[in-house]
């Protein structure tokens, strides 16, 4: 039996089977697309994807949330001070923050830190 005569015979219409589909299609294929690109739509350079992140370690934050403190920087919702020695310079002027959240709670210290330039 295919899928779309199962989900029919269970009452679901081929308008929900299209939504559902399309909906789990955009969830998966967003994050590569996401990964790939700055929020400018420029391409992410090879280095900052090796080094810097995987998908779920990629913090976006706007220049509001980010705090300079004495020798170095405070985000909203990171529990370490960011050492001077992690800020780069924005590609796309927006601030990104890449690090990695455990289970436990626990964050790892910061991969990379970009700031758009004249925040410093």
């Amino acid at each position: 039996m295919s899928c779309a005569r199962f989900f029919r015979r269970e009452g679901f219409s081929l308008i929900a089977i299209a939504f559902v589909a399309s909906a789990v299609t955009s969830m998966c294929s967003a994050p590569a697309v996401a990964h790939d690109q700055w929020a400018d739509g420029s391409p992410i350079p090879a280095w900052v994807s090796k080094y810097c992140c995987g998908v779920a370690d990629a913090h976006r934050l706007t220049v509001k949330q980010i705090y300079r403190v004495e020798g170095g920087w405070r985000a909203e919702g990171y529990a370490h001070m960011i050492p001077e020695d992690r800020v780069l310079p924005s590609e796309d002027g927006d601030v990104w923050l890449f690090f990695r959240s455990y289970k436990d709670g626990y964050q790892s210290t910061p991969f990379c830190f970009f700031v758009p330039q004249g925040s410093t």
